[in-house]
């Protein structure tokens, strides 16, 4: 796991869990990788068990319901949500809660919540600027993805918020400027990616869709460029 070796990490888990089905330290261990390798549905199942083992562990309980949200299951990660009573993880809750409403569509009940959480928290203005990119309020959102950004630090998903609203306002050089900074963190700092190598005549093994492709948002990057790149040529 250390090494970040999931795929394998999880084969060795699972034969672990046949052979002690209620062993805590495999679930646990096993949901987490699954979580990794962005297998939502088997993460919630390994969680869903945790907690049923152990209900006395809020830990299980918050992780349940986002695993449940990340695997698209809305209504059912929101029941999860209700089931953590400890008030401790009421802002984690509140902000979870906000990311099922907007997965569901329902932009006026994120915002209420949104509205809740902690104004000097950065993930209230990463919220808010989803909000108002989805009200077509693109400048703005840009602003409150900069604002995230500056107290964040550099984050990709950020910076490609940040191209994509420069691209939705058809500002297509400072939304190119974010998504070459991205392609070229992507490569320089997770080399294991392998993006940007020369493939011919080499067979190159997937790099499947890790957790880590994701943080690093390249295959976002890239297709946007390439809608830049076509809308570009649409100009000349």
């Amino acid at each position: 796991i250390k090494e970040g070796k999931y795929i394998d990490a999880i084969h060795i888990l699972s034969q672990e869990l046949q052979n002690h089905p209620r062993s805590r330290a495999a679930l646990s261990l096993l949901g987490y990788c699954y979580f990794h390798v962005q297998d939502f549905a088997n993460a919630a199942d390994c969680y869903e068990q945790l907690v049923q083992f152990h209900p006395e562990v809020d830990n299980y309980r918050l992780y349940y319901a986002q695993a449940l949200y990340h695997a698209c299951v809305y209504p059912e990660a929101m029941k999860a949500t209700f089931q953590v009573e400890n008030q401790e993880y009421q802002p984690k809750i509140t902000k979870l809660q906000a990311a099922i409403k907007y997965g569901e569509e329902d932009l006026p009940g994120a915002k209420s919540l949104v509205e809740q959480c902690p104004s000097d928290d950065p993930d209230t203005d990463v919220n808010l600027g989803c909000l108002l990119f989805k009200e077509g309020r693109y400048e703005q959102a840009c602003q409150k993805f900069n604002t995230a950004m500056q107290i964040l630090g550099y984050r990709a998903d950020l910076a490609y918020n940040i191209a994509l609203c420069y691209y939705s306002m058809k500002q297509y050089a400072p939304a190119l400027r974010h998504i070459a900074e991205i392609i070229e963190r992507g490569i320089r700092e997770h080399p294991e990616l392998s993006v940007g190598m020369t493939t011919e005549g080499i067979d190159v093994r997937s790099v499947g869709n890790t957790l880590v492709l994701h943080e690093t948002a390249l295959i976002e990057a890239f297709n946007l460029k390439a809608a830049i790149e076509y809308q570009l040529k649409n100009r000349e």
